[in-house]
């Protein structure tokens, strides 16, 4: 390469964003306000993964800041951005129906920076809204959910025991939405108190 003159090209890394700073595009809106008097006003939302049966599978939440009801989930065998498209799609759906102005906050995960998550929440009048680099706390309402749930799964539904991951989610989702009483909806499920409040 040297004797005919022959450069290599090196593709320039871009440099990884300091921690505490915010997204360029999508700033941190939410800003740790999370209450709210009316549903599906805030949603935040976050990815874990679960490993079953020797294969890890991801799950991604969006979660009600009125009332701590998950919205729309999705469970996947790939990371990829349809893990957060899907719901997120499914979640507009039920928005359209509610109408006004509606805030989805994440992390800065590559899912929620993709193209195609980006353009759905755009296309729909969705203002997104993303935490600060490395700072959790910004989120800490979905994180602390998602370590909740897997607890749950863990302990009271005994995942690993059952062959079809995706309902024993379903199962949970639901104990968490319609029977699990929380502190912030008076002492009842998430869903009962919102049909109580919206009735």
């Amino acid at each position: 390469m040297r004797r005919l003159c022959v450069l290599g090209y090196t593709r320039r890394s871009r440099p990884l964003p300091t921690k505490g700073m915010e997204h360029e595009s999508h700033p941190n809106h939410l800003n740790r306000k999370f209450r709210t008097d009316k549903p599906f006003q805030k949603i935040v939302s976050d990815i874990t993964f679960i490993k079953h049966r020797g294969k890890w599978h991801y799950f991604s939440c969006f979660l009600d800041l009125f009332n701590n009801e998950i919205i729309e989930w999705q469970l996947s065998d790939k990371a990829d951005n349809h893990l957060v498209i899907q719901p997120a799609k499914r979640l507009l759906e039920q928005q359209r129906h509610v109408g006004g102005a509606l805030l989805i906050h994440s992390d800065q995960g590559v899912q929620y920076r993709s193209s195609g998550y980006v353009a759905l929440l755009n296309e729909n009048g969705i203002l997104q809204s993303m935490s600060r680099a490395g700072v959790p706390k910004d989120n800490a309402v979905a994180e602390s959910f998602i370590g909740r749930f897997k607890d749950v799964l863990r302990i009271h539904f005994r995942y690993w025991e059952h062959d079809n991951l995706h309902d024993v989610i379903a199962q949970a989702v639901y104990y968490f939405n319609h029977v699990r009483p929380i502190r912030k909806a008076n002492g009842k499920p998430p869903v009962p108190f919102r049909v109580e409040l919206t009735a």
